[in-house]
């Protein structure tokens, strides 16, 4: 009897494994174990001890807010903007509503307030999300001057088979199980003990990462690795700039007629174009578009911010920014919305 027990005991909890490490949904709702994001992405992809650094909620550390103005801010944005790092406790405005790039969303415009729309993307990112138009946000006006609604319908359409795919196959399944089992404290030593000694004796470390010339920064691959799409190094021609100065004006024009009072374009700087510009020859993408003097969607420069002060305003640990330098563009945003509550 006991022997039986202890058989169909291991065999649920093998198959309780394999379903959270299949499924994305269940692996990131349970609480059974460790975050493996808890030390930070690069922490996570390296084990590096040296860059092992604890996440802080920064909202904790947020000093209380003015009170709500007149003011809805909608932002479509990425992994810097979503919900975990920024949400609505950190605006002055009334109401607020996000999107990721990647996501669909009908929205109602209230035009006794005022809209203001930021269209928000990572550095490493913004050639795609500037080689078209964004459409994230639809609102009633938008579908009507965009009169083909096949295109909505396609985009749904296409959106929602993804979906189905992402479920029905989904990637990540091995290194979901991985981090599932040996992602405690304890296991975690000894992957640093091997990340340290294949460093010091081999030179060589986890190829989706990439150390500065003088070892005290750690990157991601994308950023950095001058022969990658996203990197801060990879030529961009001229005419590419014009296109995508071309988008992110069309963007603007398509949200101000749908009834937006104001669209701003923000670009946050990839950690290696601030911290390491040295690893090859920088492309100036950020630069390049907000000088652009066809460009006249306004902008929150966020780069040349960031630039003044390169070690200041990321994670060691992770490709995103700290507390500090999410507070920093917070409070540029809250100062427009100031501007436009009257």
């Amino acid at each position: 009897m006991l022997k039986s027990v202890l058989k169909y005991s291991v065999l649920l909890l093998a198959i309780f494994l394999w379903l959270q490490a299949y499924f994305p949904a269940i692996y990131s709702s349970t609480k059974l174990f460790p975050d493996d994001y808890r030390n930070g992405d690069l922490y996570r992809l390296s084990y590096l001890p040296q860059f092992k650094e604890k996440a802080i909620d920064c909202h904790k550390n947020a000093s209380s807010q003015s009170p709500k103005l007149p003011v809805h801010l909608y932002i479509i944005g990425d992994s810097f903007t979503e919900e975990q790092r920024v949400n609505e406790s950190d605006f002055q405005a009334e109401k607020y509503q996000y999107v990721h790039w990647a996501n669909l969303k009908h929205i109602q415009l209230d035009s006794t307030k005022k809209n203001i729309l930021i269209l928000e993307s990572v550095e490493r990112a913004t050639k795609e999300h500037l080689s078209q138009d964004a459409n994230n946000f639809q609102t009633e006006a938008l579908v009507e001057n965009e009169t083909p609604q096949h295109f909505t319908f396609r985009q749904n359409l296409t959106q929602k088979w993804d979906k189905i795919k992402s479920i029905a196959f989904p990637a990540g399944t091995e290194e979901r199980l991985e981090h599932t089992l040996f992602n405690y404290d304890f296991f975690l030593w000894f992957r640093e003990l091997k990340a340290k000694m294949n460093l010091a004796i081999f030179n060589r470390i986890e190829p989706k990462v990439i150390l500065s010339k003088n070892q005290k920064h750690l990157f991601y691959f994308e950023e950095a690795d001058s022969t990658h799409g996203r990197s801060s190094f990879f030529p961009v021609t001229e005419a590419q700039i014009d296109t995508f100065v071309t988008h992110a004006n069309n963007s603007r024009e398509k949200y101000l007629k749908a009834g937006f009072d104001e669209v701003y374009l923000s670009i946050i700087p990839n950690k290696v174009s601030l911290q390491s510009p040295d690893l090859g020859n920088y492309n100036h993408l950020i630069e390049r578009i907000q000088t652009n003097p066809k460009l006249n969607i306004p902008v929150i420069d966020a780069y040349q911010l960031f630039k003044q002060y390169p070690e200041k305003y990321y994670l060691k640990s992770d490709t995103h920014w700290n507390c500090e330098g999410r507070d920093l563009w917070l409070g540029i945003v809250n100062q427009l919305i100031n501007s436009k509550k009257n």
